[in-house]
């Protein structure tokens, strides 16, 4: 299945994949949850032009899923999903932040949709900066709340989800030193 970009969507200042993702190039390295030193924040890469394959092949989904609407955007629902899970029938939430949107009956709807299709769906969660995510399958967690269509229990079991990966996860470091050789 290819992606297409939907049309009219765009990053309108968000620059999340400029740190979340752990970049290894000859060119460029970051850690994990790092600020690129070519990004400037709220606009975007400075060397867009240059950037590294890996930066070149990331795309947000939610410029390729129709079924979300703008309150999906990363900026207001503090969610980015990974496009490069999509086609494996996996759809990973990377949780940049916790919002409202998290608790919303639009989220709990999309994801319970998700699992009633099939969908494997993944949470990610940001670790601190210069450490890397750690992600947790929650279809197993949310099976006989989607099935009865319970939102509140959904909505209980994300937040428990989110709390177990906060308080339990021991997060690993990323010792990638930040290093640039774009112009």
């Amino acid at each position: 299945m290819a992606l297409v970009p939907i049309k009219g969507r765009d990053c309108a200042g968000c620059t999340a994949c400029c740190t979340f993702p752990p970049i290894h190039t000859e060119k460029l390295q970051k850690p994990a949850n790092t600020l690129c030193p070519h990004c400037a924040e709220g606009q975007g890469c400075t060397v867009y032009s240059a950037r590294p394959g890996v930066c070149r092949g990331f795309f947000c989904g939610w410029f390729f899923l129709a079924e979300l609407g703008p309150e999906w955007h990363p900026n207001h629902s503090g969610v980015v999903i990974r496009s490069e899970t999509i086609e494996d029938d996996t759809i990973t939430l990377l949780v940049m932040h916790l919002s409202p949107f998290l608790v919303s009956e639009q989220f709990a709807g999309m994801v319970g949709a998700w699992i009633e299709q099939g969908v494997g769906v993944e949470f990610e969660r940001l670790g601190p900066p210069g450490h890397l995510p750690a992600k947790m399958r929650i279809n197993e967690l949310l099976e006989e709340a989607v099935a009865a269509r319970d939102l509140r229990e959904m909505q209980k079991m994300f937040a428990w989800a989110l709390a177990h990966i906060d308080r339990n996860h021991t997060w690993e470091p990323d010792p990638t030193p930040v290093r640039s050789a774009l112009r």
